[in-house]
């Protein structure tokens, strides 16, 4: 026991009450002459033999105490262990490079339960070697790679794809940029090499082909039914079976199909879709590469409702600066985009330079007109009891809120936030995009109200292809509509 070092310790004033894991192993290595880690000390944690006190910028404090009555032979067990599974695994990175894997695939035979994954997400050296020896062929590898192992071009293997002899197992999110990411379909390296053998196939003609040589390929895609055609014929049942629109987009990030259709009293519910989807002969093949009810269909789906009669408005401002007053507000009817409201406002203080670079309205523009408070009765008249959209509402409606506060008013049914319906969040979500998206209007309230109703109409068609009821689904040639 370390009970004879607590006295002491109490004694030497710049040992403090207490401390985190790595100053209390540090603590306990010096006494202990072992080489105990802050690991240790979560171990110490976890099997219940020290327990936090206190917290200190979100990290837990130890009492020294405690640690010092901390079991010397336990503590030298748990610090041993530690070092021999240390010796005997190897970290994900580390695992990768010893077979000449990918870390992704380490990573998936970890969760698989294929190798041993201990303390630290380490992992065990003799099972990596072991799987090395036994499953050759078990990585996954890219299009781009899958191509290099036939010695193919890439443009050979989208046939390869389209005749259904190889299909993605997995995918995973590769960045492109700073915000957004596509993602990329993962082969089975065994199955990949296994059409070296397939018979009746002429691989050496297609090997060594010049950049825009016919592929010989081609004809074996023909030959197969394609994907595209098997979706879309899917989604032209759906369409005729229940009398509803639907749209189907093939993603030119992922590779895979995304489907959506409208919703007549609530159906059909995506389970009964994704039943179909399984009772369907020609496309149940490819619903792993299908996704139901995508976010940009909810999307659609919203923008359809906005679009109909009575139901919203647009909403835009332009102002004395980017935190300013309103100088200018433009309402338009979102079904018809009938002008419902177009002046310009008087402010309390002056346009700076910039605004007026961007907007053009200046303060001789607007010294006779009437002030917001005298705009305001317009503006609640034009609004009410409709969902009020704007291009960007955390703008738009931090203006009118600020203007009609300062004057003095209740902004009543212009406060609440779920009144409200933010254009361009709706805009980026529908199109997959992380980033700020530009209206591109002319900067003033009118054109701009324009030219958000504008995307509002981009995105009520919805993606891709639409089937309606009693259309016949025309498919694209190859390889277009296949990824």
């Amino acid at each position: 026991m370390l009970e004879t070092a607590v006295a002491a310790t109490q004694q030497e004033t710049a040992v403090p009450e207490a401390l985190g894991a790595r100053r209390i192993a540090a603590l306990l290595a010096e006494r202990t002459e072992l080489p105990v880690t802050s690991d240790d000390i979560q171990r110490l944690v976890a099997d219940g033999y020290l327990v936090a006190k206190d917290e200190y910028k979100g990290w837990p404090m130890y009492l020294t105490a405690d640690a010092l009555t901390v079991d010397a032979e336990l503590l030298r067990r748990i610090v041993d262990e530690r070092v021999a599974w240390m010796q005997a695994s190897l970290t994900r990175d580390q695992a990768a490079e010893r077979i000449g894997w990918h870390w992704r695939d380490i990573d998936r035979m970890g969760r698989e339960g294929r190798i041993t994954v201990g303390a630290l997400d380490r992992y065990l050296v003799e099972d990596l070697d072991r799987l090395a020896a036994e499953a050759d062929g078990e990585q996954y590898i890219t299009a781009q790679a899958a191509a290099d192992v036939l010695e193919i071009r890439p443009a050979d293997w989208k046939y390869v794809e389209a005749a259904g002899w190889a299909a993605p197992v997995a995918t995973y999110e590769q960045p492109v940029g700073r915000e957004r990411t596509v993602t990329v379909a993962l082969f089975r390296l065994g199955d990949v090499r296994a059409l070296r053998e397939m018979p009746g196939v002429d691989w050496e003609a297609v090997r060594g082909l010049p950049k825009g040589a016919a592929s010989p390929l081609r004809e074996y895609a023909r030959l197969a039914p394609t994907r595209a055609a098997a979706i879309k014929g899917f989604c032209q049942g759906i369409a005729d079976r229940h009398g509803v629109e639907v749209w189907a987009w093939c993603s030119p990030y992922s590779g895979g199909w995304e489907v959506d259709w409208e919703r007549v009293g609530g159906a059909p519910t995506r389970k009964q879709v994704a039943q179909e989807l399984a009772d369907d002969p020609a496309a149940a093949g490819y619903a792993p590469e299908i996704t139901l009810s995508p976010e940009w269909g909810r999307i659609t789906r919203s923008a359809r409702r906005l679009l109909e009669p009575d139901v919203a408005v647009i909403v835009d401002t332009e102002t004395t600066s980017l935190d300013g007053q309103t100088i200018e507000i433009a309402i338009i009817d979102a079904a018809t985009g009938r002008k419902r409201l177009d002046t310009l406002v008087k402010p309390t203080e002056r346009i700076s330079h910039g605004a007026y670079w961007v907007h053009g309205i200046s303060d001789a523009d607007v010294a006779t007109a009437k002030p917001w408070e005298a705009v305001l009765p317009r503006v609640r008249k034009h609004t009410r009891d409709r969902i009020i959209c704007a291009y960007n509402v955390a703008f738009d409606r931090t203006i009118i809120l600020g203007d009609t506060h300062r004057a003095g008013k209740k902004p009543l049914h212009l406060e609440p936030r779920e009144n409200w319906f933010c254009l361009m969040n709706a805009y980026a979500d529908w199109l997959g995009s992380n980033r700020w998206l530009p209206l591109g209007g002319g900067h003033r309230a009118l054109g701009d109200c324009e030219s958000a109703r504008t995307v509002l109409q981009t995105m009520a068609k919805g993606r891709g292809t639409a089937f309606a009821p009693g259309q016949k689904a025309r498919p694209r040639a190859l390889p277009r509509d296949r990824a």
